[in-house]
This record gives structure tokens, sequence and C-alpha cells, in this order.
């Protein structure tokens, strides 16, 4: 039997390999670890609770999870509604899932933000709650189109293909310290709460009302993140943080939020009518939408209650033309 020395020595008996010299060596190539981008140090990993009030929203995150899919949406498929009136309100309820899933970005942005900054557990933790919860949004929304004619992948209209993704540009966010960046999320949080809660109501159907009422238990979480973000950092914001956290609400209000998802008012004309008239049956059949007509009026009593509650602390949020100038044209 060989032995390993057995094997060894026969190697030995072969003529001895010949090594290039260093000039006919082939240049050496970097390695991985010299090619890769350095990795920001996560340490310290801190596990201490510093903010008392946001570990119980992220308690309150687990008491009160639920499952979009064990709602039975058989009422929606059931229903006596015009093909017209299904679609429509699928088209809608695909606009909410592309927007609920548009927040997961966002989210997993923040995170590694508050990873690599050493933000506490807790913070850690309910952005991570807010990611999963926004997915959640995103799945019962997709299963209320689905029972009414068949979520949408992607847009038909190839205007909100163009302008969907400009939702999640980040620079603004990027300009922006930690918790100012979340606080503009925040405060749309609360926009989006009160357009929600009048879907809410103005659903007919057992589905959509709970699909409805369970995001808006959701939301408040959010919301009283972003109160207490406001309570605990907005008085340490420097002036450039104040003034583009204002800028910021009314730039995203316009630019992206006025353009079909909150209000269809900023899309071109034969999109704003056809967009228009979906919403307007989707309203019509009670279908957990928004009139048209009524979207506005909702924004600004919104609008205006962010306004007061951001004042105290120095922050100031720009006019919004097509709401601010719609409220003077009523009176």
């Amino acid at each position: 039997m060989k032995t390993v020395l057995d094997e060894a020595r026969a190697l030995a008996q072969h003529a001895p390999q010949v090594l290039p010299t260093p000039h006919e060596r082939p240049p050496m190539q970097p390695s991985l670890l010299e090619e890769l981008t350095p990795v920001p140090n996560p340490y310290p990993i801190k596990s201490e609770i510093e903010y008392p009030e946001v570990w119980r929203l992220c308690e309150q995150a687990r008491e009160l999870a639920w499952n979009p899919a064990v709602i039975d949406f058989s009422d929606l498929r059931e229903a006596e509604l015009p093909a017209e009136v299904r679609e429509a309100g699928a088209e809608w309820w695909s606009l909410r899932a592309w927007m609920e899933h548009g927040a997961i970005p966002y989210g997993t942005e923040r995170l590694r933000d508050a990873v690599f900054a050493h933000q506490p557990f807790e913070i850690k933790q309910h952005i991570v709650n807010f990611i999963a919860e926004e997915l959640r949004h995103h799945e019962a929304s997709f299963l209320v189109a689905r029972g009414l004619a068949g979520y949408q992948d992607e847009p038909r209209a190839d205007y909100f293909k163009a302008v969907i993704p400009r939702f999640h540009d980040e620079r603004d966010e990027k300009a922006m310290s930690f918790f100012a960046g979340l606080a503009v999320n925040t405060l749309f949080e609360q926009l989006s709460g009160e357009l929600l809660q009048a879907r809410y109501e103005n659903a007919r159907y057992k589905s959509i009302r709970t699909a409805c009422q369970l995001i808006l238990r959701d939301e408040a979480r959010h919301i009283q993140f972003g109160r207490i973000i406001m309570r605990r950092f907005f008085s340490e914001l420097s002036a450039d943080d104040r003034r583009l956290l204002g800028e910021k609400v009314a730039k995203k209000l316009r630019g992206s939020l006025l353009n079909g998802v909150y209000a269809v008012v900023n899309l071109p004309a034969d999109e704003r009518a056809r967009a228009g008239r979906n919403r307007a049956l989707a309203a019509e059949h009670g279908l957990g939408a928004t009139h048209p007509d009524q979207e506005i009026a909702i924004i600004r009593r919104a609008l205006e209650q962010i306004r007061s509650d951001v004042a105290p602390y120095g922050v100031e949020i720009p006019e919004v033309p097509e709401v601010d100038r719609a409220a003077v044209a009523m009176h």
C-alpha cells in the first residue's frame, strides 16, 4: 500500500518546475477585496432602548399583525358590476398597489442609513416593520384588484409608466439629515391617511372596508412615529434641513402625488380625463375610491393640518398652487 510519504517521494523525483522570472510573469490582478467598495463599519450595534415610545410602536406592530390573504374577497367576485366598472376598480387598486410597493425601496434605503449611522435598535426595528407593512398593503391592494377584474402588473397608460419611476428619486432625502428625511415620508403618511379614510367611507363591500381599515391601523402607527420624530428631533434640525423639509413636501406633492395618486389634477389633459372618469366610476360604485372632485378638498385640509403641526418647529411648507389656489377660488 502506498503511503502519502511514498507519493511525495515519487513527485520529488520529477524534474523541478521552472518558474518564470519576475520579468516574464504576467502582471498580478488586484484581489477581489481590493476591487470592492469599502463597507461601512456597522459597529457599535446598539441594543439599549433609547426611545421607549418608538419601541411601544414596535410592540404594537407585532400584536396587530394581519394577513391580507385571509380576507374573503368573494363579495367582489360575486358582485353584479358592469365590466367597465370592474376594469376601473381594478386599475385604481392596481395603482394603489404600485404606490404601496414604491415605499419599499424608500424603506430599505432608510434601513441601510439607520444601520450604518448606528441608530438605536428600535429605530431600525420600526423601519423593518414599515417595510413589512407596506408589502402587506401592497398585497391587500392587488388582492382587491384581482377580485374585481385582475391585478395589473404595470400601468396600461404610457404616462404612468413614465412618471411612477420618478417617485423613487432619493436625491432630496440624501441631501437631508436622517431624521429630516424620515419626517418627509411620515408627513405624507398623514396625507395619505386622510385620503384612505375617505376611501374607507366610500367602500360598500366588506372585503374592501376590511382592507382599508387594517391598512389605516398600520398607517396610524407610521403617523405616530412621525409625531415622535417631530417632538424629539425637529428642534435640533439645522436651518437648511428645515427649509429643505418644507420644500421637499411641496415638491413631492406637486411633482409626484398630484400626478394621479393623490389626485389627477396634474395629469396631461387626455390622461386626466381618462383616469378621472375611471376613478369616478370606482367611487360611484363604492369600490373604495375618491371622486376626483373631492380629492383636492381632502388634501387641502390635511395640508393645513400638517402646516399647523410643523410651524412651531420653524418648518414652513411653501405654496402648492394646485391646492392652495383652489382653496382661494372656492371662497
